[in-house]
């Protein structure tokens, strides 16, 4: 018996090895046909025909402006009432009320995120002073769960841990039309806000389910501080962040008015490169309400931050270059304000940069020629003292 087991030990010793001296062979012969051990499955491009999608149009919350759909940003410093903006879009989206520019705001429920504000003393009561319906406003308090005591907690919500619950709060109210995130820098859970590659894992789901809802979600940020760059470049965090939104808006002071607002496009990827729009805060009973102007703005965000395209970190020369300038153009007399904007752009100056020059020379612009359909700004240099009186076709207007 022992012979036995010996031997058939011994023949199963053998087979083993004649069989791994196959499987030897043929792995080398693998390697030597260039093709590995473990070859991968092929990758291939996944193809679909151009004929065979379905064309959707763009849908708009604010017609062209915010998307529905889709991320929009809103940038600035702090103290510039971008909090109370998106209290007043989250107004006009509960009651339907039309848009500042007069455009129709479909009705619907919003979702309100703040990690800046407390609901009770300053979200609700700013609602109430915006003439929202609060009943369509539904403010997050954080996340409910089970902690590792099997006790319920509630915590902070997290864009990234948490997408399936914000998924499921949206689907649970079918007229749902904006979310809004103020700040997105709070929500993070740990991810590098300015981590290129991070970002663009965190925004990409988040993407899909603005899509996937049909509904607006709006990021809110700030900017850092450096003065380098285009506006679009001081939103703080990674480019990526930007670059998932289909818009993007600036916050930004008037410089002309220091209790004047500006809420102008950074970048618009969906619709018309319009104008912006300017507002103001107002205090009704200690609460700030913003109240929004009907006429838009034509100033762009590099120009509402200081910055010129051309400047280059050149700033002080151009602008003494850009005062010489105007004062040539002034030097023989009175010049219509529209004159004055045709021939800078000709000569390669931005707006900002003449106006700061206007500004330097004590250009004072004067009306002339009557009522509005009748007259015109005129700037004329102050030490010039003939009347600047101009005929209509003169001033070019």
């Amino acid at each position: 018996m022992a012979n036995d087991k010996q031997g058939i030990e011994r023949g199963a010793a053998a087979l083993d090895k004649i069989i791994k001296g196959k499987f030897t062979r043929e792995q080398q012969e693998h390697i030597d046909r260039g093709k590995g051990i473990h070859q991968a499955p092929k990758s291939r491009l996944k193809l679909t025909r151009a004929s065979d999608i379905v064309r959707m149009v763009i849908t708009w919350l604010w017609w062209g402006k915010i998307a529905l759909g889709k991320i929009t940003l809103i940038a600035g410093d702090p103290g510039l009432g971008k909090s109370t903006v998106t209290v007043s879009l989250a107004a006009h989206v509960s009651t339907g009320l039309p848009w500042p520019d007069g455009t129709p705001c479909p009705h619907g429920d919003v979702i309100f995120i703040s990690a800046e504000d407390d609901a009770a003393d300053t979200i609700c009561p700013r609602m109430d002073a915006a003439g929202a319906d609060s009943s369509r406003i539904h403010i997050v308090g954080g996340v409910e769960s089970l902690n590792r005591s099997g006790d319920p907690e509630t915590r902070l919500l997290s864009l990234r841990r948490d997408i399936e619950a914000v998924r499921e709060a949206i689907l649970a109210l079918p007229e749902c039309r904006l979310i809004i995130v103020d700040p997105i820098s709070a929500y993070l859970d740990g991810s590098d806000s300015h981590n290129n590659a991070e970002v663009r894992a965190l925004m990409a789901p988040l993407s899909e389910l603005a899509a996937s809802i049909g509904a607006a979600l709006i990021f809110v940020t700030h900017l850092n501080k450096g003065t380098g760059g285009s506006a679009l470049q001081r939103a703080t965090g990674s480019m990526a962040f930007v670059a998932a939104a289909r818009a993007a808006f600036l916050v930004a002071a008037d410089k002309s008015d220091p209790a004047r607002r500006l809420f102008i496009p950074l970048k618009n990827n969906l619709g018309p490169d319009g104008n912006g729009m300017a507002y103001r805060i107002e205090v009704v009973n200690g609460v700030s309400r913003v109240a929004w102007e009907k006429e838009s703005i034509s100033i762009s965000a590099d120009e509402a931050l200081g910055r010129d395209d051309d400047a280059g970190g050149h700033e002080t020369t151009l602008a003494g270059d850009a005062a010489d300038w105007l004062s040539d153009v002034l030097s023989a007399g009175a010049v219509s304000s529209n004159d004055v904007k045709k021939h800078a752009k000709e000569a390669g100056y931005s707006w900002a940069t003449i106006r700061r020059a206007q500004a330097a020379l004590g250009v004072k612009p004067q009306r002339v020629g009557g009522a509005a359909g009748d007259g015109a700004w005129v700037w004329t240099l102050p030490d010039e003292h003939k009347n600047p009186q101009m005929t209509l076709k003169e001033a070019g207007d």
